[in-house]
């Protein structure tokens, strides 16, 4: 008899692990590691109108089968379904992120969805959609963020704070980050806040063990919803891929893709190489898609490609 779900089989396979029993912080380490290789953070089908309410057989169909990327509440919650089937303690919940161009202001209300595991007694944050800021592995959750995780991209650490409002919700603790020492920008080495959240605060969809929760809105096309009416139009208008890869001399790179332009960032010291695309925009953006990230091309021009 298969150890493993079909749904578990599934993943492994969009993630290119071999199957094996998950159990420990390593092994999800490993699981989230993978997810990095894999799993590219856009909006495609926001920009282009083409989402769709999301309920569980419609992130598998999506991501898993299509092979397509996404924001937040699809890689998260495909991971989340992962290891609940493994038996472990995991839940997710919402968040609310700060600008992470001008950390001036909130971003979305209510409009990151993480993970939080239990483990031996222990609250922990798993995280495969925050951009590309990925600790890569478990975050522990303390009172004085004592607890670093390093990744190739950066420093984490987890503070609990009293009262965080971000606009109209209460949080309890926030997820900070910085990039490496080697980081060429001094500035950049300071820690910042990436996003405030409840650990306690469960978000569970109705009729979840049906695997089909069609006749209710979930979570995620809750926030999906959010995305689409943010009028600041963080993530509704313009396209945006980003994904850690290896680059030409095997170096860990940010790849990030955006309406007129492929950048690929150093994650140890920073530097940048820059491609500006010419006039044909949605030619050079969609072969990028196919041969940096793998993900299918689109089919039909997205008005932002018009203008």
């Amino acid at each position: 008899m298969d150890p493993f779900t079909e749904y578990q089989l599934q993943f492994f396979e969009r993630i290119k692990l071999k199957p094996r029993i998950i159990e420990s912080l390593d092994d999800i380490s490993d699981v989230m590691v993978a997810c990095s290789n894999v799993f590219t953070f856009e909006n495609l089908d926001i920009i282009s109108n083409t989402q769709e309410p999301l309920t569980r057989i419609v992130l598998i169909n999506q991501v898993l089968k299509n092979k397509q990327g996404g924001l937040c509440y699809k890689a998260n919650t495909l991971l989340y379904y992962f290891l609940l089937e493994f038996g472990l303690n995991v839940h997710q919940t919402r968040a609310t992120c700060e600008n992470q161009e001008s950390h001036s202001r909130w971003n979305i209300s209510h409009g990151h969805m993480i993970n939080i595991l239990n483990f031996e007694n222990k609250l922990y944050v798993m995280d495969v959609a925050f951009g590309c800021n990925l600790s890569l592995r478990p975050v522990p959750i303390t009172d004085d963020g004592n607890e670093v995780i390093e990744s190739c991209i950066g420093l984490y650490r987890i503070i609990k704070r009293d009262n965080i409002v971000a606009e109209i919700y209460h949080y309890t603790h926030i997820l900070e980050h910085r990039k490496p020492d080697t980081y060429l920008n001094e500035s950049a080495k300071n820690w910042v806040i990436g996003y405030a959240f409840d650990p306690f605060l469960i978000c569970k969809n109705e009729k979840e063990e049906e695997q089909d929760y069609r006749t209710s809105t979930t979570h995620q096309t809750q926030i999906q919803q959010l995305v689409i009416d943010d009028p600041n139009k963080d993530f509704c208008i313009k396209p945006l891929a980003t994904k850690l890869i290896k680059d030409m001399d095997n170096n860990n790179s940010i790849a990030t893709l955006t309406l007129n332009s492929f950048t690929l960032t150093n994650c140890k010291t920073g530097e940048k190489n820059k491609i500006n695309f010419d006039n044909n925009l949605f030619e050079q953006f969609n072969q990028h898609l196919i041969s940096i990230f793998n993900l299918p091309p689109l089919k039909t021009i997205p008005p932002v490609f018009l203008n």
